[in-house]
């Protein structure tokens, strides 16, 4: 879940909502895996203050960080996606490292389905940097 406000209070109020609505429905969140983070304005002139009183849930203090994983992306302050390309990246090496190992004396028929349905996602599509990690792939799986 991601909670998002405007302001440091705004936020504490969100999260005194979501306290009461846990203790309603008898669930608990984890206070260790719950971070906060500042997403900084791009315009300099409209920062007031980067430094901010800690955020209480449950009577435990929430720690700020820089970026966090959230339903497998990194999420950063900085409001780019370096980090996730990186990461996916070396993902896509490492499957296809992975299929090579385990499947290098298949037929070229095999060898294209599985490269299409574990290497070839929709979210590598409109991303340029993607091309060239891509094509390695490919010459690396095919062994030109």
């Amino acid at each position: 879940m991601v909670l998002l406000a405007p302001s440091w209070h705004a936020l504490q109020e969100l999260i005194r909502t979501l306290e009461y609505w846990c203790t309603k429905l008898d669930i608990s969140c984890n206070t260790r895996k719950t971070v906060c983070v500042i997403f900084k304005p791009k315009s300099r002139d409209r920062l007031i203050t980067d430094n901010f009183p800690p955020f209480t849930l449950n009577g435990c203090s929430l720690s700020f960080v820089q970026q966090f994983k959230y339903l497998g992306h990194i999420v950063s302050n900085t409001l780019n996606d370096d980090d996730d390309i990186k990461r996916e990246i070396r993902n896509l090496f490492m499957r296809t490292n992975m299929l090579i190992s385990r499947y290098s004396k298949c037929s070229i028929n095999v060898i294209l389905t599985l490269f299409r349905s574990y290497c070839m996602s929709l979210y590598y599509i409109g991303i340029w940097k993607f091309r060239s990690c891509y094509n390695r792939c490919i010459k690396k799986f095919f062994w030109l």
